[in-house]
């Protein structure tokens, strides 16, 4: 049999209900917790495992380690360099990739024209054409 308490307002208790209670808010809680440690769309755009880069210069489309940020063209040696998006077409998911100054892209799939951005990853980036570079191409060392 529980027992039945007072408070200090005087207001009767049972004790084991109560820490059942708090029981099953302290695990709804953790469930909600681990429910939103996984990525969102949001994050996964915003996720790669490489950097895309176009020189302004010759047009050279190239990619470096996601830890390596370049300060010039591997082929040029100039410093007119822009990071390359991704342009994601939201009827068909294909993925285009451009300068980080253009404002939208052509679907190469359906011709619709889209603005919603992500960074590409290396998959993208090697099918656009672009071709790894090391620290020691794109920095000078």
């Amino acid at each position: 049999m529980i027992a039945n308490t007072k408070d200090r307002a005087g207001a009767h208790f049972a004790p084991e209900a109560d820490r059942r209670s708090g029981l099953v808010c302290l695990l709804t809680g953790a469930l909600l917790l681990l429910a939103g440690c996984s990525k969102s769309g949001v994050d996964q755009a915003l996720d790669s495992d490489a950097n895309g880069y176009v020189c302004l210069a010759c047009k050279a489309r190239f990619y470096t380690d996601r830890k390596i940020f370049p300060t010039r063209c591997p082929d040029c040696k100039k410093p007119d360099i822009e990071e390359a998006l991704g342009f994601v077409c939201q009827a068909d998911q294909c993925v285009m990739i451009g300068p980080r100054g253009q404002r939208s892209a052509k679907c190469e799939k359906c011709g619709n024209f889209t603005t919603a951005l992500s960074i590409p990853r290396e998959a993208d980036l090697k099918s656009w054409g672009a071709v790894k570079k090391t620290e020691a191409e794109v920095n000078g060392q």
